[in-house]
């Protein structure tokens, strides 16, 4: 499999990647530079080939039952492992992504450094009544089981804020 990217979330998909693939190949446009631990943990696993300077220029692969894509290979801009064209079984993007916050930002909700939406341990914002959850705020998992479940915790915190908000003493 194929892992494209340099960034620490890159370093840590090849790790993850390792408990399934029998090779994982990372490719980085410019250079590999994870966190450090996770350079060391990623240059010392024997399932781990890095290449970087390397830049994908086509996926390619074909329709396989009910319309679903099966990849075959990766066109690339220059040689690794003596070929431009890497046969490949799945590829996973790790280029890092920019989080869709100006809904918040517009509202008046603060925001870190990343532009990432700060959220307390109940999903709440700095706005009363204003949640997050997943990749737009500032947790330090970005995994798709991390996301659900704190937009769970988000749900439920609104729910109970709305339900103290419309509760009246008799």
């Amino acid at each position: 499999v194929a892992v494209i990217g340099g960034s620490d979330s890159a370093g840590k998909e090849a790790l993850l990647l390792t408990q399934w693939a029998a090779n994982v190949l990372v490719l980085a446009r410019s250079t590999f530079h994870p966190e450090p631990i996770n350079a060391s943990r990623a240059t010392a696993n024997k399932r781990i080939e890095v290449h970087e300077g390397v830049q994908v220029k086509a996926i390619n692969g074909t329709k396989g039952e009910k319309g679903i894509a099966k990849v075959s290979s990766l066109l690339l801009d220059k040689p690794v492992n003596g070929s431009t064209t890497l046969p490949v079984d799945a590829v996973f993007v790790e280029i890092g992504a920019d989080p869709v916050t100006a809904l918040a930002k517009a509202v008046g909700v603060a925001l870190n450094k990343k532009g990432e939406v700060l959220i307390d341990r109940n999903s709440a914002t700095n706005v009363p009544g204003f949640y997050a959850a997943g990749d737009c705020a500032d947790t330090r998992f970005k995994q798709a089981i991390t996301g659900a479940a704190e937009a769970v915790l988000a749900v439920y915190s609104a729910y109970t804020y709305l339900n103290e908000a419309t509760v009246k003493p008799r």
